[in-house]
This record gives C-alpha cells, sequence and structure tokens, in this order.
C-alpha cells in the first residue's frame, strides 16, 4: 500500500514538473478534479493540489508506522508511530511547506533512551543461538536508541562476551536474512552516518587500556552493520549493589568513585564523551567489588571527527544540553555523574533538566537531603555538578573531584592533601625547644616579662601543642596515602599491561585454531599460504600493538610471515619455539631484536591437529615501544619514575637509556652466563645497580605493595609502589623522591610559620600593654615605700586612678601613710610639751 502511493506520487511529480508547475504558489484551496479535466491547470491551482497530495501521503505514512508493516517485504516488526517530532514526519512537512513557498528547517530528533532488562525478548534482536562468526547468541541484555547489547559465548575458547550491534530501532530495521538496513530511503544518509560514528568510537575505544572502563577486545562489520565485542563483566549493576549497601561510609564510597572518575578523565582527554552515565550503566564486578562503566553506545567525539546525529535522553540523568542541543562537554557527563550520586544520596533522581529549568519541578537539594550522613563538602560538590545551566557546573573532572574529595583529601593523593594540610612536625619541634630553653631561669625576669609570657603561653601553648601533634598524624597520613597512592598507580599500570599480554594471547590462541593455518601446516600449498599470508597481513594491520606475526613447521621453520625476510628463516634454536612444540603457549621477556636492533616482546603458540598433535607453532611478536608508552604515561606531569623489571631483577623499562638492562642486584654467575649466552638484550655483561634491598622485595613478588629505600641511582631516599604483572615475571614499580615528597610540606610549613609570628607579635603587644596596666600600679607603690623608709611621706602619697584590687591597695596604702604621718606629728608635739623649764624665770 505504501509503496504504490510512492510510486504514485514521484509519477504525479514527474507529470507535474513536464507541465511546468513550480510549487512556489500558496493556494489555500484546490479546486475540484472536475476542473482540470481536458484543459492545463494554473500553477497556483496544481501547487494546491500538490500540497494536498502531500498531504494525503503523511496520512498514508502514519497508518503504515502505526500499522508496524515493515519495508523488507511484509516482516511483521513493530515500528515507532508517526508523530509531529519524527524525522519522517518532519521531512514530508518540509517537501509540503516547500510546495507552498514556505520553508520548513528539520531538526534532529532527542531520542528517549530506553533499557530492557536482560532475557526480555526485542523484535529487533538477533534469536539465541545465532552465529555470528565465532559467536554464539545467547541473550538480550539491553536495547536503547542506538543499539542492542547481547550476552554471547565465543565457541573458540568458550568465554562469555558482550556484543553491541548498531541497530537505531527508530530509523532501522532488520529483515528476514537478519540484515539492517533503514526504514524509509530519506533515512539512508542519517544511518551510514551513524553507522560511520559506530565504527570510529569503536575504533577509539579500543585503545581505552582502564581497568575501570569496559574493555573492547574487536569490532566488525556483517549484515550491513557494525559490532563491538566487548569483555563480559561478573557482577551487578550500581543501581541493585547500591540498595544492600546504603550504609557504606563517604570515605570507602569515594575510594570506589575515585577510580571510576579517573578512567572517565581519561575519556575525556581523549576526546570522548559517555553521554549516558546512570546507575544501570555503572556495574560492581563481582570479584573484588571495583565499579566499571559501561554501555558507550551514547559516546561521541567532542574534538574534531564526525558528530553524534541524535541526543540520547535518559530523564534525570541528562543535563539541559542534551534536550536543547546545546555545547557538550566533560561538564555534561558530570551532571549524569551528579545525577547519580544524588540518586545514591536520596533514593530517587533529580527531575528532568528542562523542568528544573523553568521551575516547574522542584529540587531538593543534596546539601539538604544528605545533612548529617555525609560531609558538606561532599553533598555541595554533588549541588554543584548539578547546576542547571552548564557554565555554572565544574568544567573538568579534576575540578569536580577537588570538590567532592575535599573532606578526605588523602583520598585523592598528595596534591589534593597538601592543600589542607598541617605545618612541618620538626620546624614546630625546634620551636618547642627555643622557647624551652629562653624559660630556663625565669625568677630573674621582671613581673611585666613573666605575665606577658604566662599570658602568651597560656593563649599560644595549647595551640602549638595541639598542632604538633595534629602535624604528626597528617604528615603520617599523607605519607601513607602517598604510598598507596604509589601502589594503587604501580598496580594500574600492571594492570594495562596485563591487559596487552592477554589481548595478545587471545589473538594468538586464535590464529592457532583457525581452520585455515592448521590446513595449511597439514598439507601446504600455495593458495593456502596465500590466505593465510593475508590474513597475517590483515591482523597486523588491525592491531598497532603487534610488530609481526609467522608461522612456523614443526622444524622451525617460518611458512609464512607478515614481514618480509622471516619467511624461510628456521628459528628451532629459539626457547620459544622449543616451549611451543611441548605443546604448552610460552611468552618471552624482552628480547632486542637482532634485524631491528628494537625491544619486543615473543609469544608462541602451539597448533594442533584434529588428532591433538602439534604440527606447528603460531608465533605473534609484541612491540616492546607499546609496553614504553603505558609506563612513560606514569610520569606525565609528575616527578615520578616507573621502571619495570623481569624475572630476574633486570631493569627492561627505565626513562634514563643509561639504567636499562641492569640488575637490580649482582646476578648469580650461571644467570649471567646464560643472558649473555642467548644475547636477549645485546649485551656482552650485566652491569647491577647494587640495590639487593629492593631487588629482595621485587623479585618474584606475588602482590602489590610499597617500600622506602635509598636510591643509587638518584642518591636520596625514595618511596616505592610496586606490582606484578598478571600472567608474566616482570614486575612494575613507581618511585618518588622523599626529598621532593616533603618539599611541599615544608613550603607550606614557612607560611603557616609566618602567619603564626605576625599573630604571636599582635598579641605579645596587647599583652605587655595588658601586663603594664597591672605592674605600674605596683612600681608606684614600691616607690611610695622606698620614700616612707626615707620619711618623705608626700612623695609616699599614691595618686589613685582606677578602683581594681590594687586600686584598692594604693587608697589603703595612702591612708597608712595618712596615719603614720599624724602619729608623726603628735610624736613630735608630744616631745615638745614636755620639756624641762630652767630657774630664770624664779628669779626675775
Amino acid at each position: 500500500m505504501l509503496a504504490c502511493a510512492v510510486t504514485q506520487w514521484e509519477n504525479w511529480c514527474m507529470e507535474e514538473k513536464q507541465h511546468g508547475i513550480d510549487g512556489a504558489a500558496d493556494v489555500p484551496q484546490a479546486p475540484a478534479a472536475s476542473d482540470t479535466v481536458g484543459r492545463k491547470a494554473p500553477a497556483g491551482e496544481r501547487a494546491a493540489s500538490l500540497a494536498l497530495r502531500v498531504a494525503a501521503l503523511e496520512a498514508v505514512v502514519a497508518a503504515e508506522r502505526r500499522a508496524g508493516v515493515a519495508r523488507d517485504g511484509g516482516s511483521d516488526i513493530p515500528t515507532e508511530p508517526l508523530d509531529a517530532g519524527s524525522t519522517v514526519s518532519r521531512q514530508r512537512r518540509a517537501q509540503a511547506d516547500s510546495m507552498s513557498g514556505r520553508m520548513s528547517v528539520p531538526r534532529l530528533p532527542t531520542i528517549a533512551n530506553r533499557s530492557f532488562h536482560p532475557g526480555e525478548p526485542s523484535p529487533l534482536a538477533l534469536t539465541p543461538g545465532f552465529q555470528l562468526f565465532e559467536y554464539r547468541i545467547d541473550a538480550v541484555l539491553g536495547q536503547g536508541g542506538f543499539g542492542i547489547t547481547y550476552v554471547a559465548t565465543d565457541i573458540n575458547l568458550n568465554v562469555k562476551v558482550a556484543i553491541k550491534e548498531y541497530l537505531p530501532a527508530e530509523f532501522a530495521t532488520r529483515a528476514s536474512d537478519k540484515s539492517v538496513a533503514p526504514r524509509w530511503p530519506e533515512d539512508h544518509d542519517f544511518y551510514m552516518n551513524g553507522l560511520e560514528c559506530f565504527l570510529v568510537e569503536a575504533r577509539t575505544l579500543a585503545t581505552f587500556r582502564h581497568s575501570n572502563i569496559v574493555r573492547v577486545a574487536r569490532f566488525f562489520e556483517a549484515h550491513h552493520t557494525a559490532y563491538m565485542v566487548l569483555e563480559y563483566e561478573q557482577g551487578e549493576p550500581l543501581k541493585q549493589w547500591w540498595e544492600g549497601h546504603k550504609q557504606m561510609p563517604e570515605q570507602q564510597l569515594l575510594s570506589l568513585l575515585h577510580p571510576l572518575m579517573d578512567g572517565l578523565s581519561l575519556m575525556h582527554e581523549a576526546g570522548f564523551l559517555h553521554r549516558d552515565i546512570k546507575p544501570d550503566n555503572v556495574y560492581v564486578r563481582k570479584e573484588d567489588g571495583s565499579w566499571v562503566l559501561l554501555d558507550f553506545g551514547a559516546a561521541r567525539q567532542t574534538v574534531g571527527g564526525v558528530q553524534a546525529l541524535a541526543d540520547v535522553i535518559t530523564p534525570g540523568y541528562a543535563p539541559l544540553e542534551q534536550y536543547q542541543g546545546g555545547v557538550q562537554g566533560p561538564w555534561t557527563d558530570i551532571y549524569a555523574l551528579g545525577a547519580t550520586l544524588y540518586w545514591m544520596i536520596t533514593g530517587m533522581k533529580p527531575a528532568p533538566a528542562p523542568e528544573r529549568d523553568d521551575g516547574t519541578a522542584e529540587f531538593i537539594p543534596a546539601l539538604q537531603a544528605g545533612k548529617g550522613r555525609y560531609s558538606e563538602e561532599f553533598l555541595g560538590a554533588v549541588d554543584w555538578a548539578l547546576s542547571v545551566q552548564p557554565e555554572d557546573r565544574p568544567q573538568s573532572i579534576r575540578a569536580f573531584a577537588q570538590r567532592l574529595f575535599a573532606s578526605h583529601a588523602g583520598t585523592l593523593g598528595l596534591q589534593e592533601a597538601l592543600r589542607v594540610g598541617e605545618p612541618d612536625t620538626r620546624k614546630v619541634r625546634l620551636g618547642v625547644r627555643r622557647l624551652a630553653k629562653s624559660l630556663l631561669r625565669p625568677a630573674s625576669w621582671p613581673l611585666v616579662v613573666k605575665m606577658t609570657m604566662a599570658m602568651v603561653l597560656a593563649a599560644l601553648l595549647p595551640m602549638i601543642i595541639t598542632a604538633y601533634y595534629n602535624v604528626n598524624g597528617s604528615v603520617a597520613a599523607v605519607q601513607q596515602s602517598e604510598l598507596r597512592n604509589l601502589e594503587s598507580l604501580a598496580q594500574a599500570t600492571a594492570g594495562r599491561i596485563s591487559q596487552l599480554i592477554s589481548d595478545s594471547r587471545y589473538l594468538a590462541n586464535y590464529l592457532a585454531t583457525d581452520r585455515d593455518f592448521i590446513d595449511y601446516l597439514r598439507a601446504p600449498t600455495e593458495a593456502k599460504k596465500a590466505v593465510v599470508s593475508d590474513k597475517l597481513a590483515n591482523l597486523i594491520r588491525n592491531n598497532p600493538d603487534a610488530h609481526l606475526m609467522f608461522l612456523m613447521d614443526k622444524e622451525g621453520t617460518a611458512l609464512v610471515s607478515s614481514e618480509p625476510g622471516v619467511a624461510g628463516v628456521n628459528f628451532k634454536f629459539r626457547q620459544y619455539f622449543q616451549e611451543a612444540m611441548k605443546g604448552q603457549p610460552f611468552m618471552t621477556g624482552v628480547i632486542i631484536g637482532a634485524t631491528a636492533g628494537k625491544p619486543g616482546v615473543y609469544y608462541a603458540n602451539p597448533v594442533f591437529d584434529d588428532l591433538g598433535k602439534v604440527v606447528g607453532v603460531v608465533v605473534l611478536r609484541i612491540k616492546g615501544a607499546t609496553i614504553s608508552a603505558i609506563l612513560t604515561e606514569v610520569s606525565a606531569g609528575s616527578t615520578r619514575v616507573p621502571f619495570m623489571i623481569d624475572g630476574d631483577g633486570i631493569i627492561v623499562h627505565h626513562p634514563d637509556p643509561n639504567q636499562l638492562y641492569r640488575s637490580l642486584a649482582p646476578l648469580p654467575k650461571a644467570t649471567l652466563q646464560k643472558i649473555v649466552a642467548d644475547q636477549r638484550f645485546r649485551r656482552h655483561r650485566i652491569e647491577s645497580v647494587d640495590m639487593p634491598e629492593l631487588a629482595q622485595v621485587l623479585i618474584g613478588a606475588k602482590k602489590a605493595g610499597n617500600i622506602s629505600f635509598h636510591s643509587t641511582l638518584s642518591g636520596v631516599d625514595e618511596h616505592a609502589g610496586y606490582a606484578p604483572v598478571q600472567g608474566h615475571n616482570w614486575v612494575v614499580g613507581v618511585t618518588e623522591s622523599r626529598t621532593r615528597f616533603e618539599e611541599p610540606l615544608k613550603r607550606l610549613f614557612s607560611h603557616v610559620l609566618y602567619s603564626v609570628v605576625v599573630v604571636g607579635l599582635v598579641f605579645l603587644i596587647l599583652a605587655v600593654l595588658f601586663a603594664r596596666s597591672i605592674t605600674r600600679p605596683v612600681v608606684k607603690l614600691t616607690d611610695a615605700a622606698n620614700a616612707l623608709k626615707e620619711g618623705d611621706y608626700d612623695r609616699a602619697n599614691i595618686q589613685v586612678t582606677s578602683t581594681d584590687e590594687i586600686g584598692q591597695l594604693a587608697r589603703t596604702f595612702n591612708v597608712m601613710i595618712d596615719v603614720l604621718r599624724q602619729r608623726e606629728r603628735e610624736r613630735q608635739r608630744g616631745k615638745l610639751g614636755h620639756q624641762p623649764h630652767d630657774d630664770a624665770g624664779s628669779s626675775a
């Protein structure tokens, strides 16, 4: 029905074009059909008739979509109903408007993200049991606006994987032959652009090696669409897991969140956004409880490249710019992450951003909802991330983390801890000693000094003592935090190298079980050789970490190689060939190639025939530069020094080329002769850096740890974190100078000490003034007493101006002086009244 209507409409358009109709007139009413029979209708009438037919065609399209009729020959697959916001409807309306002289610019759609429960049937999904190359579809994990995610089994390795299929449900459908195609011809460009975006993002995401970002192991095209193969994570979504962990302390929550934010920051630095962070897309691993970010189906590039053609919206977690088509950046993911934390705090997601923006929805701040349970710094950071306007939010993960982790700075490591750290213990101790020496003979001090010191000490001494103990605790906490940070950094780096080894093993195992390789080794022919050679060349092109691959027969001769000059050479003397011929895969340490002169690692995997016999060996050489690049990232923008040793304790990576291929401790004579004999490092002797203490801890380490030691390379004391590389005998170490570590603390203490000195001087002046107000009347009393001893009653009298206890004492002293003066006068008068008379008077 729809096909017929479209055909009639196209024929009618061709007919009208031949009659010269341009559709420019805007006629409100079309003439009856009988008016145009047998004569040429005016252009305006034809335009109006065209507009009516377009409207009728829109009705047909709407009816067909409501009826769920697909374009794949009548397959009964439900489709989305046609509404005013759909792409097809807007395109039809734009055509009709154009016919009547108006212009309508269609806008790209905004797709609400839909999710399905695992195992729930999806009308567009591949059925369980379907074979997709070496993968067998087991069930549907979920479905969103742009694709379907399956859980599948790699039948060669018998391991579970997750497969993401590009299938935008609103614009594409699946035919009976399982191929995918656009629903309508008008959607072809949209579909192909989206497919290109999917492949570009798959290539980029495949380069991310972070333990908290789901790993893309492979991607390929089939059935006119594309697929991403991801690691299958055992665990449960955060949305379910949080129900049993709501009482988790804030510090423990932050310790789980920190690595996830680190992975998201890595993604942002690469120019990509996730754009759909929510509790369903954060997975909690069963084995260690760590969090991993899943479902990158909505991811898009933000710097260069092809932009996404539509926005995926999860109400409550999507910020305003995803609704309005605004500029997106790290702040977009930060809003979604803040909304996820808000859900964890309150048990409910925030209201949709547009409703918050226009004031129709109430928003209870996290500061209010989580008060008393979480720190104000943590809750304030969540509210900051949930700012409606993009410019009001944190602009980077680092800025968000600094605010979010403010109350637990040690969780972030040294730099954040220094912002809330305390002064250096040693300088505080020195100040206390100097103060003690100055107080050894206080008896001879003037009273004003004693009182001043007493008041100063009473005010400052408790504060200094408290700071002394707080500093000890803070420095110890920061030091432990830095040691844990170095250990965590070494563990993450070792994990990335381990992932590289695992990927290489997976690739070699895949080649060893490839039927073309087995058939060629059993019965070599030129035709089979060409097939094998093409496969090796293709794998090298798609695996930038691999340098070369070659296939050897059971005599050790390289039959086919991706690198010229290798085929025809016999390698039976190599250890990796000898071990593989025993039926076990083998990986070498770092070997300097005789031809290229560059370091690399060889992985050999036996090839078995149908009877289980070894008929050859597949060899893969991994670039040493790839391993070095992973280690070098540790020192970017910091003073940390990454290094790696092999099972013999030989340094196989170090930023200083002069330290390469030297041993941590002197090697046993037999080991040294063996290394020199096989020329793995192209050296005639192996020197030692003479650090046996470090060698004893690192060589053969089975788990991550940390150590403080004296480095003979730098000549100073250093801290180091270390971790073994799973699947190999390598150990990764990350060191940092202890002096460099303490330098920021010394600088911080100097600033704090200057502030304390200024405050102390001001308090000292006030204390002196106060002490003198007390001691001045005492001095006057002392002078008056001395005058009294001299009999100078006038000078002994004190002028009293205060009413305090000393003033009362002075008044009493003045009264006493007056009494003494009066008694002295009376005594003097008594002496004059009792003098004896002479006889002169009687003889007169």
